[in-house]
Parts: C-alpha cells; structure tokens; sequence
C-alpha cells in the first residue's frame, strides 16, 4: 500500500494506493512518457508537464510513498531478494515449528523472513508460493542507482562524468533515472503484473 499524493490546479489531494493501482499508474506513466523515478524508500515520483494559461508550462505529479517504507538494504537483504526474485519456486516453508522462505536448496531463517515480512519486502499467494512486492522492487532500484562518489554521478557504474556545474550533475542524475526507472516498468513481467492483481 502506498500513499498517493497528485498536484492539479486545484493544489493536492491525498489518499491511499494498493500495490496493484500503483503498477497501473507506473505502468500509465510509461506509456504516456511521463517521468518516473524510483525513491529510496520504496516508492516513485511521476511527473509531466502541461501547457496552462497563457502557453506556461504546469508541472504535475503524482507521488507514491509506501506506507511501509523498506528501511535499509544491506547487502544481506539484497542478495537474499535477488534469490527470491529469480526463481519462481521460492515458497514459505516451516523449519522447528517457524516460517522460513525457501528458495530450491536454500533457506532465508525464520528472523530474516519475519523481517522481511513486517518491512512489507515479501508477499505470498494462497499457495505460498513467495514474490517481491513493488515496494521492495522499486527500493532495490533506487539503492541500485545511488548518488555515487567522486565523479560517478550513479553508483551502478553506468554514468559517470565530470559536470561542470552542480545543476548539470543533477540533471544528468534525473535524466539517467528516469531512464533506468523507465526500463524498469517495461521489465516487469506479465506474470508480476497478474501476480500484483490476485493479491
């Protein structure tokens, strides 16, 4: 779930977003070119312009924002959410009386999994059979393209450079997420999507 915050003339209006209307939005966004960046704490920002009075451009946005932000990813949790997210075997299972999450031979210990539960990282079906939510997804996304150090504008390595101005750093890291936010919509699988609608 997520709180939806959208600007419009009239100001902003609030209200609350399941998991399932926030993959449509997102989904909306990318067809319609909007600008879309993923937010450290597991939410997005989408934003366009329109043309309002007197030929001026009015910028709109709507912001997700989860109700359950995803805390820090260590590097523990990422690997453990990189498993989980490449097979679609990884299941909840019972280890001394305790749910854990399986993934084929491994197993993410009780602790971790209730950890992972109540930061709202995981979700399962009614077979329990166990997916990332859009949450945890867009999180990893944002700590995947970091500010960087030195000249490195992204910490994924794929821009680096050396701007002249502050301004032009932080318009090469917008542009370069909302490029990688953008590819990331357009990833996400049929089967996500029909997941996220069933739950």
């Amino acid at each position: 779930m997520f709180h939806e915050t959208v600007t419009h003339a009239s100001g902003e209006s609030r209200g609350h977003a399941s998991e399932a209307h926030g993959l449509l939005l997102l989904r909306r966004a990318l067809k319609r070119g909007h600008a879309i960046q993923a937010t450290p704490p597991g939410g997005a920002s989408i934003t366009w312009s329109l043309l309002g009075h007197g030929g001026r451009a009015a910028v709109r946005s709507i912001t997700l924002a989860p109700h359950t932000p995803v805390g820090e990813l260590t590097d523990a949790t990422v690997r453990d959410l990189g498993a989980i997210d490449s097979t679609a075997t990884a299941r909840y299972g019972v280890r001394d009386g305790r749910r854990i999450i399986t993934v084929g031979l491994f197993e993410i210990p009780a602790l971790t999994t209730a950890r992972y539960r109540a930061r709202s990282l995981v979700t399962a079906d009614r077979t329990d059979r166990v997916r990332l939510t859009l949450t945890a997804r867009l999180g990893l996304l944002a700590r995947e393209h970091q500010a960087g150090a030195d000249t490195a504008l992204c910490s994924c390595g794929r821009l680096t450079a050396c701007p002249s101005t502050p301004e032009e750093a932080r318009s090469l890291t917008r542009r370069h997420r909302e490029t990688v936010a953008a590819e990331f919509v357009n990833s996400l699988s049929s089967t996500f999507a029909a997941a996220v609608a069933a739950s």
